[in-house]
């Protein structure tokens, strides 16, 4: 009896931790600032570096296979893709899995085409950018600051997100 005690506290407690969590919003110390100099490897073993993506609107996506919300709004992120125009912005999604040939069948499933970098030890998620929970997305300008960080699943493709996301490429512009 007191085990089961014992265990029900705990869980209750821990159910209590993830609620306030999840209700909060991601520690800020990147938005206002430049990005960080990100250099990942893509599944096809080739590096994408986000200094290479100065002059357009980056949709930075962290996510993972094992984590259910990042694979719900997975669809709605290539739908963005697919509405925004290349030369000005670029959905990415950076995968903390460890097996890449997962990441691959993952996105061979559900067509998705926008770039997709790897961080498989998590050094640019948990040291570079502080990530606590999954799905977070960062949304930077076209300068390379941090304008929002986002946490949770959101319907990217609805008018809202992407009227709030081509006004970041408006903002920036001379």
């Amino acid at each position: 009896m007191r085990r089961r005690t014992a265990w029900l506290i705990g869980a209750a407690a821990l159910a209590l931790a993830v609620m306030a969590l999840a209700g909060r919003e991601p520690p800020a110390p990147l938005v206002g600032q430049a990005a960080p100099a990100l250099e990942l490897p893509r599944p096809d073993g080739t590096t994408w570096r986000l200094a290479d993506q100065r002059g357009r609107v980056v949709v930075l996506n962290l996510w993972a296979t094992w984590c259910p919300p990042c694979r719900r709004e997975m669809p709605a992120l290539q739908r963005l893709s697919e509405a925004l125009p290349e030369a000005q912005f670029t959905v990415v999604g950076l995968s903390v899995d460890e097996d890449r040939f997962l990441v691959e069948e993952f996105l061979r499933r559900l067509a998705i085409t926008f770039p997709v970098v790897l961080d498989p030890d998590a050094r640019a998620t948990d040291d570079v950018l502080a990530v606590r929970a999954y799905p977070e997305t960062l949304l930077i300008d076209a300068d390379g600051v941090v304008r929002e960080r986002i946490l949770g699943e959101r319907e990217w493709d609805s008018a809202e997100w992407q009227a709030r996301i081509r006004a970041l490429a408006v903002e920036g512009a001379p």
